[in-house]
């Protein structure tokens, strides 16, 4: 068991970027970064892997233009149901269910610069995250 305590620190050990291809806003991802829908973002999707070489986590990004430093985060903790794409990568059955944590990142003025779902198998993390301040 790994225990999530910074959802923004940086993975320790080795990690794979899955895809890169640039996708269009949901109405979801504009209101969490602030454009209109359909909007065409940056994305990633990094598979996180522990270091035995299991898939640990996966971590889904988006962010307009080029990525830039940020001044602070907001992180909020959920459950998904896993489709077959996510529960393949992570070694689960489909339809399983995974902690989600929402992240998003903020410039000094409080705009936001990216956003993140980051996937966990509830079998192999506990969550404890502590609120950010801004």
């Amino acid at each position: 068991m790994r225990t999530l305590t910074d959802a923004d620190a940086p993975w320790p050990f080795a990690s794979e970027t899955t895809d890169t291809r640039p996708r269009p806003a949901s109405v979801e991802l504009a209101e969490r970064l602030d454009v209109r829908p359909g909007a065409l973002l940056r994305h990633e999707t990094v598979e996180c892997l522990d270091p035995g070489g299991r898939s640990a986590m996966l971590v889904s990004s988006w962010w307009r233009g080029q990525r830039r430093p940020h001044a602070s985060y907001t992180a909020e903790l959920g459950a998904v149901t896993l489709g077959e794409e996510h529960a393949h990568a992570l070694g689960l059955l489909v339809d399983s269910v995974a902690f989600l944590v929402v992240r998003t990142r903020f410039d000094h003025d409080g705009r936001p610069l990216e956003t993140a779902d980051l996937i966990l198998p509830m079998d192999r993390w506990l969550i404890r995250l502590a609120p950010t301040r801004r």
